[in-house]
């Protein structure tokens, strides 16, 4: 059978004959690269497929940033992908941003581009934009700390990136939208996704806490 697969049984959020839901760990890319394969989350999926004989494909519903961490929904059909496509799941995240955000919820509109001197970095830009919508509610200060939920109606690059530093509040460690230099991984973490199962239309919900390492900057 080869060796054991790297995709942990913890890592392993909800499993079915449709989809497959992973908490990725940060520090990890989603999809291979020209410049970097080999153990990205679709390789040890892939492994993962391999190790238990699983025919099916590999089709992203949604993504995340090498460095936020939480919860990857993969496909094992296209037509299960497409059917979510159409109807997109609740995908609500935690993050911590850097001062104390004294409304307590709110929403924030603001288009997104691609920042003209970068091939990364986004903005916003009211001229070049795409509709970007964020949504979002305090759940506690932390020293000069904000614990927020937050829920995306788009998905733009780096969205809720862009839209916390947009309003002066940029995430815990965002070193591209907050102070830049070498710092450790910005504080955003995908805990909730809820969506209508693909077949039979039930509800299906799934969290993650937040993890050890986001936890140690509020405690």
């Amino acid at each position: 059978m080869g060796c054991n697969p790297r995709l942990t049984s913890g890592m392993i959020a909800f499993e079915d004959d449709y989809l497959l839901i992973i908490d990725k760990p940060a520090g990890m890319l989603v999809h291979p690269t020209v410049s970097e394969s080999g153990s990205t989350l679709y390789d040890y999926v892939q492994e993962y497929y391999d190790y238990r004989h699983i025919a099916a494909g590999i089709h992203p519903v949604s993504r995340l940033d090498r460095n936020t961490s939480g919860l990857v929904l993969f496909a094992k059909e296209p037509v299960v992908q497409f059917w979510l496509s159409q109807r997109q799941p609740v995908k609500e995240y935690l993050a911590i941003a850097t001062g104390l955000i004294p409304q307590l919820r709110g929403v924030i509109e603001a288009p997104i581009a691609r920042k003209e001197d970068s091939i990364i970095e986004r903005c916003v830009d009211y001229e070049r934009g795409k509709y970007a919508k964020t949504a979002y509610s305090v759940l506690g200060y932390y020293g000069g700390s904000t614990l927020l939920r937050v829920r995306l109606f788009t998905g733009r690059t780096h969205q809720i990136r862009v839209h916390l530093a947009h309003i002066g509040h940029p995430l815990v460690n965002d070193n591209l939208y907050g102070t830049p230099g070498p710092q450790a991984r910005h504080a955003l973490h995908a805990y909730r996704l809820a969506l209508l199962h693909p077949v039979g239309d039930t509800p299906l919900e799934i969290t993650r806490a937040l993890p050890q390492d986001l936890r140690k900057i509020l405690y």
